[in-house]
């Protein structure tokens, strides 16, 4: 089953002023748009407010049915991916200081307000200067998606290796949820080692549990498909991601 929409409580992060810390996006977007809306306040004395992050399928099914052409198809939304915001406070509106501050000083942190969402063109999407999306490779100053809950974060050199691999023709919703793919499998790593160790131990030596295990995270994060991944790609990413996985897995239990 597809993932968008449907991402489990453990690879979302709740953001973190308090007027949006009922939302949530994945962690490196999370902390990303916090850094962003500390600096919207010190602009314009005032906070920044979204109306919506990260989306349940659910939620995406209700939403369709509501605004129609203003909402993507359940299951292909990167709110479900938790990589994209709606965003008020003036930021909504065209040609407006707050619009004009985002364009100038959002990218630096990731944050686009993509090409179909400002062309005015009914068949690339509807015009939302309120939609904005996160890009990982585009964040000059990410802090680690890990480094909130584990006391073994991945560096930020690392996630440039991992997002290296999956060279420049790779879709840049799979680059950014690298952190997202290396968490998801080592977290399953972890949990087959304390509960079968002599065979998943072997399994890791071997490097094929977590290979395979991000294949098949990568393709249930889009939807089934590798969003533009040849399979040299793919098996280049898996194999960055099964290392790191592994890597933290035998350095937990050396604790």
């Amino acid at each position: 089953m597809a993932l968008n929409g449907r991402l489990p409580d453990s690879l979302l992060a709740y953001l973190g002023w308090p007027e949006a810390d009922h939302l949530r996006l994945i962690p490196a977007a999370a902390a990303s748009i916090t850094r962003l809306a500390a600096a919207f306040e010190a602009a314009f004395s005032k906070p920044l407010y979204l109306s919506d992050a990260y989306r349940t399928y659910a939620q995406q099914v209700s939403l369709k049915v509501i605004k129609g052409v203003f909402a993507a198809t359940p299951g292909t939304s990167n709110h479900g991916l938790g990589l994209a915001i709606d965003v008020a406070s003036r930021v909504n509106v065209d040609g407006s200081a707050e619009h004009r501050w985002f364009e100038a000083n959002a990218l630096p942190y990731g944050w686009v307000n993509p090409a179909w969402a400002q062309d005015y063109n009914s068949n690339n999407g509807q015009h939302e200067p309120w939609h904005w999306e996160y890009h990982f490779d585009l964040d000059t100053h990410p802090t680690s998606a890990l480094a909130q809950e584990d006391d073994m974060p991945i560096s930020e050199a690392e996630y440039a290796r991992l997002a290296g691999a999956m060279q420049a023709t790779a879709d840049s919703a799979v680059r950014g949820l690298i952190p997202l793919i290396v968490e998801s499998v080592w977290g399953r790593q972890v949990t087959r080692v304390l509960d079968h160790p002599s065979t998943a131990l072997q399994d890791m030596v071997d490097g094929t549990t977590a290979a395979l295990a991000v294949r098949e995270t990568v393709g249930n994060l889009t939807g089934g498909g590798a969003a533009g991944l040849s399979d040299a790609d793919l098996a280049r990413v898996a194999q960055a991601c099964a290392n790191e996985a592994d890597r933290r897995a035998f350095a937990r239990l050396s604790d």
